[in-house]
């Protein structure tokens, strides 16, 4: 994908092809949340077109914005609480959430939330071992594919593949000591 800035650009002035873009490179992050968080296929879709369908009618919004994975961060925990905020009136059954987040009032999300999460991430990223972090960085900032990593670093694709996996698993692990709800939607959107 090209730069943010340009994306972000392109976006507000209604270019579908930036949308596009933005789309196949977080649709399936957006889905893989959605499912393991409603358990439902269903309600999984009708996020991710929520979530996109918000993004492309609040285009004119991107104005004050710099950093779209925030925004759709931003989009996609909003959809989550209110629809468990939505569950727990009709059903009762989701105290857990009614006395976290749901209670307060999170009409919109603040990039600290994002920023704290990111800025913890890159500190955990620099505590990975050389070799783990070049593939991470390798694979998750410049998107390369695992296959291009390990031609890149005369590596094989199957130890490319462990390095990554024993990376996530750390990462997961040390997220998870923090807000639940915020650090799984953080690992499934800009990590996994």
């Amino acid at each position: 994908m090209e730069g943010k800035e340009n994306i972000i650009q392109r976006l507000k002035k209604g270019d579908p092809d930036a949308f596009d873009q933005v789309f196949d490179k977080y649709y399936r992050k957006v889905y893989t949340f959605s499912l393991v968080t409603f358990k439902s296929k269903e309600d999984a879709e009708e996020a991710v077109q929520d979530v996109f369908y918000n993004l492309w009618n609040d285009r004119d919004k991107l104005t004050e914005i710099k950093d779209i994975e925030a925004w759709i961060f931003s989009i996609c925990l909003n959809i989550i609480r209110k629809h468990f905020r939505k569950l727990a009136v009709e059903k009762k059954h989701l105290q857990k959430f009614r006395e976290g987040y749901l209670d307060s009032d999170s009409s919109t999300v603040t990039d600290i939330e994002y920023r704290d999460l990111l800025e913890k991430t890159e500190r955990l990223i620099e505590k990975l071992p050389p070799r783990q972090k070049t593939i991470f960085q390798l694979s998750r900032k410049e998107s390369l594919s695992n296959q291009a990593i390990s031609e890149k670093l005369g590596i094989s694709v199957r130890t490319v593949d462990n390095q990554l996996s024993k990376a996530k698993a750390f990462l997961r692990d040390a997220l998870s000591s923090e807000d639940f709800l915020l650090s799984t939607l953080f690992f499934f959107l800009f990590i996994k």
